[in-house]
C-alpha cells in the first residue's frame, strides 16, 4: 500500500517532537517522501530499502557504509505481514538506538489511526452518493450496484429512507461531529443502513429487519413500523439534546427495490418539511402527516394562482390581518366570544371583521364550503412562503 506523502510528514513531525532527532520516512523501496529535514525529501536511500527486503533494523554508522545515508537506524513499519514503510532516525547509533522499536510501534498506531480515518471518510462519501443517486427516479443503477456492494448492503432487501433537520427554519445546522456520533451508536447493529450528514441535516438509508417487516403487507403497516419509528425517535432526541434545539424527522414508504428508494427519500423530505412547516419535532411518516400530503403535492403555479384568485385584491397586510382572524376563529370552532376574547377584542368588532373578509373575498368564513376555500387558501400562501425559503 501507499502511505500518502501528508500523512507521512505529519508522523515525521509528531515524533520529532517526542525524541528531538529528525525523523525520516520511507517507501518500502528507499524513497524518502517525508522527513523533518525537507532537504532530503525525493532522495532515494539503499539502507531503507534494505531494512524493508531484510524485515529488520538496519543500523548506519559509518559514513562508508551505505552512499549518501547519515548516521542513524532504519527500521521496517509492519501492517499484518507487509512492510508498508521505513522510519528513519537520524543521530548517533548509541543515541538513537534505544528508540528505535518504540518509534517503530508509534508509526504503525499511527498509520493504523490514519487508515481508519480515511476508511471512514471514504466510507461516509460512499454513503452520501449512495443516498444521493438513490433519491433521484433517474439513477445509475451500475454506480448504486457498486457503493452497495462496497458498503456491504444488500439492495435487494426493502428500505426506507429517512431525512432529519432542525424544526427551526433559522436553526443553526453545525454539530455534524455530534450526529455522526449519535447516528453510528443508534444504527450499529441495524443491517444494510447507512447514513449521510450535510450542512442541510441527515438522511438514512434504512434496512429493514425481520421485526420491522410485516409479512402480510408489500408497504407495511403502522404496527410494522412502530420498532424503527420509535429507534428514530430515540435517535431524534439524543440529537436534540446534543445540539440544544429541536429537530424532526420525516419517514417515507417501504422501498422494495432500489429503483423505488426515490419515492421514499421524496415523501421522508415533503414529511420533515411539513414538520417544520408545522413547528413540529417529532418523528413522522408519509402516511400520517394528512393535509400535508396534499398541500405539499400542489405545484407552485397551481398554488400561486389559487391564492391570486381567492384574495384578488387585497394588500399582503390585508390577507395578514384576515389570516389571523380566521386562524382565532377557526380553532375556537367558530365562537365569536372567545375567539374575540383572544384577539382582545368586542364581540362586534370582530363580527365586523368576519364580514369584511365575505365581502371582500367572496368567501365567507361562516359558510362551511366558503371556510374550506378560504383554509386552504390561507394554507397554501403559508406553505409557499415556506417553500420559498
Amino acid at each position: 500500500m501507499n502511505i500518502d506523502s501528508r500523512i507521512a510528514q505529519t508522523i515525521v513531525e509528531n515524533l520529532k517532537n517526542i525524541i528531538r532527532h529528525d525523523i525520516n520516512f520511507f517507501s518500502p523501496d528507499g524513497v524518502m517522501i517525508a522527513s523533518t529535514d525537507p532537504a532530503r525529501i525525493g532522495s532515494r536511500h539503499d539502507a531503507a530499502r534494505l531494512a524493508a527486503a531484510e524485515r529488520c533494523t538496519i543500523a548506519v554508522d559509518t559514513d562508508s557504509q551505505f552512499e549518501g545515508a547519515r548516521h542513524g537506524i532504519n527500521a521496517p513499519v509492519m501492517l499484518g505481514d507487509d512492510v508498508v514503510a521505513v522510519i528513519g532516525i537520524t543521530g548517533e547509533r548509541a543515541e538513537v538506538e534505544p528508540f528505535g522499536e518504540v518509534i517503530r510501534k508509534m508509526t504503525e498506531i499511527l498509520i493504523r489511526e490514519n487508515m481508519d480515518q480515511v476508511t471512514r471518510f471514504d466510507r461516509r462519501m460512499m454513503a452520501t452518493n449512495l443516498i444521493g443517486l438513490l433519491g433521484a427516479q433517474d439513477h445509475d443503477r451500475g454506480l448504486v450496484e457498486y457503493l452497495a456492494t462496497t458498503l456491504g448492503l444488500d439492495m435487494k432487501t426493502p428500505h426506507r429512507m429517512a431525512i432529519g433537520r432542525c424544526t427551526q427554519q433559522d436553526a443553526d445546522h453545525s454539530g455534524r461531529d455530534d450526529i455522526y456520533d449519535i447516528l453510528s451508536r443508534h444504527l450499529a447493529n441495524r443491517a444494510d443502513t447507512v447514513f449521510a450528514v450535510s450542512a442541510q441535516g441527515f438522511q438514512l438509508l434504512l434496512g429493514e429487519r425481520a421485526d420491522d417487516e410485516d409479512s402480510n403487507s408489500g408497504n407495511g403497516s403502522n404496527d410494522d413500523k412502530q420498532p424503527l419509528l420509535d429507534t428514530l425517535e430515540a435517535i431524534r432526541k439524543d440529537i436534540e439534546h446534543a445540539l440544544d434545539r429541536p429537530i424532526s424527522i420525516g419517514v417515507g414508504e417501504r422501498a422494495l427495490t432500489a429503483d423505488r428508494c426515490w419515492r421514499s427519500y421524496g415523501q421522508a423530505r415533503t414529511t420533515v418539511d411539513w414538520l417544520r412547516f408545522t413547528d413540529q419535532a417529532r418523528v413522522a411518516d408519509y402516511d400520517s402527516i394528512g393535509l400535508g400530503i396534499v398541500a405539499s403535492a400542489v405545484d407552485r403555479d397551481t398554488a400561486q394562482r389559487f391564492v391570486a384568485q381567492v384574495f384578488a385584491g387585497l394588500s399582503e397586510q390585508d390577507i395578514d390581518h384576515f389570516h389571523t382572524t380566521f386562524e382565532v376563529y377557526t380553532r375556537h370552532n367558530g365562537s365569536i366570544n372567545r375567539a374575540a376574547n383572544e384577539l382582545f377584542l368586542h364581540k362586534n368588532t370582530l363580527q365586523n371583521h368576519l364580514n369584511a373578509m365575505a365581502r371582500r373575498t367572496g368567501y365567507n368564513p361562516r359558510d362551511l364550503a366558503d371556510h374550506d376555500t378560504l383554509a386552504m387558501a390561507f394554507l397554501l400562501r403559508s406553505h409557499l412562503a415556506f417553500r420559498a425559503q
